[in-house]
């Protein structure tokens, strides 16, 4: 018998003799699984900015606060899905772990909604490296296994994407010197009170989420391409969002950001977006799941409803419910970081919630937000007809005027406090008007053309989309084979195409508000389309062809007994007498027309613009010191009637004195003067979108 081995030698002994043989078996002994280094996932390529909130993070975990000596430091990381929170968290991870000897693990709970402190502990032993075997079978025996495992040492945890935070509070990680950063959809502000230090993240500022989109489409993009500042605003500089449309560009190469933008504003692509990333449409499928009965019926209907923005009068329309239950219904789904507050009382959705919402929506029942529908329609259409009231003449000629909808109640607005009111509720006035079209609501698409639009266009100019939304009225009233209406509608795009110097099309418009209103036998529509046609001849500097449209307005409000409506066609009347080189003629019509507005105190803008035309007669005739007194006096009045509160866009028609005041200041040689007076000429249009605005920058050079 030999003594030989072949192979390598481990546990062997090779010896000539053996006295005595004594055995020793010992257990494969497991590594302890708390003294596993790491498990991060790989950190974040695409994190920008998050400096402040980074810094935040930082101060969080140095300073200690006396009731934290018993345990570890809770740190959350609060927001709205897609805002960049895990990016954060991971980025943040990386550059601490080295501080936590014993460990930094990562446990994700994206589409998980542990129910008590006991299933985090479970979760916590897992990525600890605890085998399943020898996992405790209850809740309590895992939080005493995870304390024992913990106890003493130095370790970081991560939880993203946790439901319910508030179960951190009982998970006994009794390390002083230990860290737990979780990031949540609620608030930062639920999480104050119990000693926990959180951070709610923002959207990212406009100059770095066009960085971010920069980088992921590898491509040189201007911060103030209007382009580019549409698409990083339909994304709503949201982290995700511009990730998903920035790898999209990048991946088909012709895309420009208009393409891309124009496809995200399409509400049909809108979904792609969280059928991308399934772990957003988990975080808020377990949100929403979370929520009581009352709050998710809120926040199915907020998606059902075409409005961007919404405050608690509103939401309590919507509801058919009182103010308070409506405002703490709100500020529950504020809480979860489902609604965001962008003013104070103001709410919206996130464009990505507001897709999820909407998802949500189709398991309403009909017979619940159909009449929820019709309140929320009905209170705007009330509203703006208040507001268009407050305005303008409360007996001006309106073809959808419901005054049913307000013949109950006080006007709540002042004019100043119903200008703010339409400013701020234009877009949904508008995602309104566009939603009944959908619908076939013709005749809540003529109100709001008529009433709140037509009203706001005469103080602020929004040119797109009022003449989309007019266009829509034209159509509206053509299905209705409404005459009177859609001749309305036609002078009202008119007006728009006019200012814009669209003359051909202006001009066809005009044409055919006048066969219309003939059409429809109404003789105060005809003489408002006429005025409509002589204007744009004004308007184009045509003064001859002005004068015949405009006696025919002149004649029909005679006729019809309408002294204002005669001061105002005798003002543009005045107006082609100046151009045409005959001003004592304008004069005169100028003086008739003044006489006439005596008996309508409550219009100050029309003697303003007679003034004004009065200083260009005088313009005309060398008389430059009385044209400097007459539009100097133009710009006090028109100028004594804007308030704080109102923004430059209001009185448009204030850049015109200006405009007019440079050739005779120049004249009287006070250029400086002319000079500034061009300046702001030039930025009221620029402001309104005027194309003059472009014709005064290059005169200033």
């Amino acid at each position: 018998m030999t003594n030989e081995f072949h192979g390598d030698a481990h546990n062997a002994v090779q010896a000539a003799h053996i006295g005595q043989l004594i055995q020793h078996c010992h257990q494969a002994r497991e590594e302890d699984p708390a003294r596993r280094r790491n498990s991060l996932p790989p950190g974040p390529r695409l994190l920008v900015d998050r400096r402040e909130d980074n810094r935040r993070l930082h101060e969080a975990l140095e300073r200690k606060t006396a009731a934290e000596s018993a345990g570890a430091i809770l740190v959350g990381l609060c927001g709205t899905s897609g805002v960049g929170k895990s990016t954060l968290a991971r980025s943040f991870s990386w550059e601490v772990q080295d501080r936590f000897e014993d460990g930094f693990h990562y446990v994700d709970c994206h589409g998980l909604a542990p129910s008590g402190a006991g299933e985090l502990a479970l979760l916590c032993l897992r990525r600890l490296g605890t085998a399943e075997r020898d996992l405790p079978t209850s809740g309590e025996g895992a939080l005493g296994l995870l304390h024992e495992l913990t106890s003493g040492r130095r370790m970081g945890f991560v939880f993203d994407g946790l439901v319910h935070p508030r179960h951190l509070l009982d998970l006994r990680i009794a390390a002083p010197e230990s860290l737990i950063l979780f990031t949540s959809q609620r608030s930062a502000d639920e999480f104050s009170p119990e000693g926990v230090k959180s951070i709610d993240l923002e959207s990212l500022s406009a100059e770095h989420a066009v960085e971010l989109l920069t980088r992921v489409t590898g491509t040189r993009l201007d911060a103030r391409d209007p382009d580019v500042e549409r698409l990083v605003g339909l994304c709503g500089r949201m982290p995700l969002a511009l990730e998903f449309v920035g790898k999209k560009i990048k991946r088909l190469k012709h895309w420009t950001p208009r393409r891309a933008a124009d496809w995200l504003a399409d509400p049909a692509h809108r979904p792609d977006i969280l059928r991308d990333n399934p772990e957003v449409r988990d975080t808020l499928e377990l949100a929403v799941t979370d929520l009581p009965a009352d709050q998710t019926e809120l926040y199915r209907l907020l998606g059902s409803i075409p409005c961007r923005t919404f405050d608690v009068a509103t939401t309590a329309e919507l509801l058919d419910t009182a103010s308070p239950e409506a405002e703490d219904l709100l500020y529950e789904l504020h809480a979860a970081n489902l609604v965001r507050e962008s003013e104070l009382g103001r709410f919206h959705l996130h464009d990505l919630v507001r897709v999820h919402a909407g998802e949500h929506a189709r398991a309403l029942d009909r017979q619940r937000s159909e009449p929820a529908h019709r309140r929320l329609v009905t209170r705007y259409r009330r509203l703006g007809a208040h507001a268009d009231r407050a305005v303008m003449a409360a007996n001006r000629l309106r073809v959808a005027g419901d005054e049913e909808l307000i013949a109950p109640e006080r006007n709540p607005f002042t004019k100043q406090t119903a200008l703010r009111w339409l400013e701020t509720e234009l877009p949904n006035i508008l995602a309104l008007l566009h939603d009944a079209e959908r619908r076939g609501d013709d005749e809540t698409v003529l109100a709001l053309c008529d009433g709140p639009l037509w009203t706001l266009h005469n103080y602020h100019k929004h040119y797109d989309e009022t003449l989309r939304a007019f266009e829509s009225g034209i159509e509206a009233a053509g299905r209705r084979d409404d005459t009177l209406a859609l001749a309305r509608m036609r002078i009202l795009r008119t007006r728009v195409l006019m200012e814009l110097h669209h003359f051909d099309a202006a001009h066809d418009q005009a044409r055919e508000a006048v066969e219309t209103a003939v059409s429809s036998g109404h003789r105060q529509v005809l003489a408002s389309a006429y005025e409509f046609q002589g204007r744009v001849y004004l308007e184009e500097e045509n003064h001859n062809s002005a004068v015949e449209p405009l006696v025919r307005s002149w004649e029909i409000n005679h006729a019809l007994g309408k002294q204002r409506g005669m001061a105002l066609v005798e003002h543009f009347a005045a107006q082609a007498h100046s151009g045409l080189g005959d001003q004592e003629t304008a004069l005169e019509r100028l003086e008739t027309a003044a006489a006439r507005l005596e008996d309508f105190p409550n219009d100050w803008r029309t003697p303003a613009r007679i003034r004004l035309t009065r200083g260009i007669a005088y313009q005309r005739t060398g008389r430059h010191e009385e044209a400097v007194e007459q539009l100097g006096e133009a710009v006090r009045e028109m100028s004594a009637h804007q308030s704080d509160s109102d923004d430059e866009r209001l009185l448009f028609d204030l850049a015109q004195p200006f405009e007019w005041l440079a050739p005779s200041l120049r004249a009287l040689g006070e250029e400086e003067r002319a000079a500034q007076c061009l300046r702001e000429a030039a930025a009221i249009y620029e402001l309104a979108g005027s194309p003059k605005a472009a014709r005064l920058r290059a005169e200033l050079g």
